[in-house]
């Protein structure tokens, strides 16, 4: 079986694995549209344990007394503070602090990862 070649087969092919690299990158992307920093162990106020999860210097996700908060950056001038309507969390170091919006504070403590 002889192939032949032509302008019009080189650009087909050119272009269809253009397409299918970028269907692969669009498929299957985080959500924030960059992948989280491990996420950051705390122990807090009673043992109660919280886990941060940086998404950009922007976003983040907290976990805490078993619900999950979105927050947003705010403006601090040491340290770096997320929250939202419900709560926030300023961190300092290896320490944080969670306001919730009724008031209660939890000091907060990071667990340093095993195998360091």
């Amino acid at each position: 079986m002889i192939h032949i070649e032509t302008k019009h087969s080189k650009t087909m092919g050119a272009s269809a694995a253009l397409c299918l690299v970028l269907l692969l990158a669009a498929c299957g992307g985080p959500r924030y549209g960059k992948a989280p920093v491990t996420p950051q162990p705390m122990v807090c106020s009673g043992d109660v344990p919280a886990q941060i999860t940086l998404f950009s210097p922007a976003e983040a996700k907290l976990n805490f007394e078993d619900k999950a908060y979105t927050l947003e950056r705010m403006e601090v001038s040491s340290g770096v503070k997320y929250g939202n309507d419900d709560i926030t969390i300023w961190k300092n170091g290896i320490s944080a602090m969670i306001t919730k919006d009724d008031g209660t504070v939890s000091t907060c403590t990071y667990v340093p990862k095993s195998g360091l």
